[in-house]
């Protein structure tokens, strides 16, 4: 791998719900969501090794197909020096006396039931020999400067979440962090505000891991 710039990253505060807690802050990688996309990774590969533009596309259409199917035969499927893919299985959402969906909790494993599953979706791991040879890299930091709590007015991120609502029936702390370009931490801020009160706006679901947010009334 041939050495280039520096590699970014900035600095941001750790969601701190507890005021009396001490701020933390940690590290995080920056790219400004520069990405290298399938056709140019196919003209680079073309003109930098043996592989050809056609026998990428083959490659990459037999794996996209391929990989789906073996994991539905419980398999996971590992390609060497590179990681391994396997299913994300988790619980299946419910809904509450008012329709809202929820995902139930279990304290006794024998109360899971193959009704309660559902998979949601692939998940990778990386192979350790393909971590090493970025971790090992002795390639310098350089700090950038990155938005931060962009100001947000109301009106405009009632209006994102409505576009968003109508086009996938929720939204997410992502959504509203790359959209409207402004931190993870900012936007569960913006969308936790729109939770409370007395007339909250959205309601919270968690989904697997994670949360989206979904709008009264719709």
């Amino acid at each position: 791998m041939k050495k280039i710039s520096a590699l970014l990253y900035d600095v941001y505060a750790a969601p701190n719900p507890d005021q009396e807690r001490e701020q933390l802050y940690y590290p995080r990688a920056v790219t400004y969501g520069a990405k290298m996309n399938d056709d140019e990774l196919k003209n680079y590969l073309e003109q930098n090794t043996r592989v050809n533009s056609s026998q990428f596309v083959g490659m990459v259409e037999a794996l996209v197909q391929e990989i789906p199917h073996q994991l539905l035969q419980n398999k996971s499927v590992h390609i060497r020096g590179m990681g391994t893919f396997f299913l994300k299985v988790g619980v299946r959402p419910r809904k509450d006396e008012h329709g809202h969906s929820y995902i139930p909790k279990f304290t006794d494993p024998h109360d899971i039931t193959a009704r309660d599953l559902r998979v949601e979706g692939i998940s990778f791991r990386a192979d350790p020999s393909w971590n090493r040879h970025v971790m090992r890299s002795k390639q310098l930091f350089e700090r950038c400067d990155t938005r931060h709590q962009v100001p947000i007015s109301k009106d405009k991120l009632l209006r994102y979440i409505d576009k968003q609502v109508k086009e996938q029936g929720f939204v997410t702390i992502r959504d509203v962090q790359y959209d409207l370009g402004t931190t993870n931490y900012h936007a569960r801020k913006l969308l936790e505000e729109l939770t409370v009160g007395p007339q909250p706006k959205l309601y919270r679901v968690r989904v697997g891991h994670s949360y989206v947010y979904k709008r009264y009334g719709q």
